[in-house]
């Protein structure tokens, strides 16, 4: 079986019919982390089984970072087993009968001679070193988590597939998991493709994010501006990032200056070599407002910015603004009508450069 020559990124195209459900998406995309976002029966579970090859009568064109998978058209498919899919289901399962190392190197056949490379450094990269001779049922929630993912990248995927992985964890331990997830997206140069239905794990994991309800495709794009409106949960508040913005860090005297893509500049509060790249990020009730551009003032980043939209609760006001990055600015009720906020208002965002923290 022969499939079309490589193309560059990714494209899913799949139409699945059941009884009492249909799952219809097509979409192409070439970033390498794409979020698939929705409520609990939107069909994104069933699209990553569809990905897998696991529900043979759909219909389904698959090619994932190049490399074709599946192509109705043509009749042509792989086999779930030569997909080279790492897959760390919603409820991932380890062997009892097996420590944790024995569990790592379950399916390191696939991995072929690199075996020992991408075992060594999934535990790195995930810090499983301390816990490799411990047995199954004295892991933690979040250690067994860890286990399960460094698992899926032992065996060399090219693609990682992540089901709701923090969706079991209580939310004090899923901030705890986070920042592995983060670094295994940053230093295993993988593709993924992330399943959640929290808005905040979206802005934080993903470069792009489809949105799916009832099996369709109902947006998509980059996550902050799709997900917008949902930019303030429970998470977000918790880890301190509903502001979240990818930057470099540029040559200067002061140090710790940094851009973003869109030349928005800030300074931080550490010396940082100039061309690293970060993520930092920012609380919203530490951007103050000020209608006038202030003077003679202590807080280093002073940002024109103009308001986009203001939503109004019982106890706080959310003021979202565009200042070349999108941001969101919590305020109290009177202080936003004091200010006479409003889609249109122009307005300086006034951020202390120790109100920023490092993502990663």
């Amino acid at each position: 079986m022969s499939f079309l020559d490589p193309v560059p990124g990714s494209l899913v195209d799949i139409h699945l019919e059941r009884p009492d459900f249909t799952l219809s998406v097509k979409l192409e995309w070439r970033d390498r982390v794409l979020v698939l976002f929705g409520p609990s029966g939107s069909g994104k579970s069933t699209l990553l089984q569809c990905l897998l090859g696991l529900h043979p009568s759909a219909r389904a064109r698959v090619r994932l970072d190049g490399r074709w998978l599946a192509d109705s058209e043509r009749n042509a498919r792989l086999r779930v087993q030569d997909r080279g899919l790492g897959w760390v289901p919603q409820a991932p399962t380890l062997f009892p009968h097996l420590d944790v190392s024995g569990n790592l190197r379950f399916g390191l056949h696939r991995a072929g001679k690199r075996s020992d490379s991408y075992l060594a450094r999934a535990i790195e990269v995930l810090e499983l070193g301390p816990l490799l001779n411990r047995r199954v049922d004295e892991l933690s929630g979040g250690e067994r988590s860890r286990v399960s993912l460094a698992r899926a990248l032992a065996s060399g995927p090219r693609v990682l597939l992540l089901d709701e992985p923090l969706a079991a964890l209580d939310l004090p331990l899923r901030a705890r998991i986070l920042p592995y997830l983060l670094r295994v997206r940053d230093e295993m140069d993988l593709p993924i493709l992330y399943i959640t239905h929290d808005a905040d794990e979206a802005m934080l994991i993903g470069e792009r994010v489809a949105v799916l309800d009832r099996g369709r495709l109902v947006d998509h794009g980059p996550p902050q501006e799709t997900l917008w409106s949902r930019a303030v949960l429970s998470l977000a508040e918790t880890l301190g990032m509903e502001n979240v913005l990818e930057v470099k860090a540029l040559p200067s005297n002061e140090g710790g200056e940094v851009c973003t893509a869109s030349g928005m500049r800030l300074f931080v509060p550490w010396a940082l070599e100039a061309g690293t790249r970060l993520s930092i990020g920012c609380p919203a009730h530490e951007i103050m407002l000020a209608t006038e551009e202030p003077r003679s003032i202590s807080a280093r980043n002073i940002l024109p910015a103009r308001v986009t939209r203001c939503d109004e609760a019982s106890q706080h006001t959310l003021v979202y603004l565009d200042a070349g990055e999108s941001l969101v600015a919590k305020l109290t009720p009177s202080a936003a009508r004091r200010l006479g906020l409003s889609p249109g208002r122009k307005v300086y965002a006034i951020i202390k450069a120790h109100a920023l923290s490092r993502v990663r």
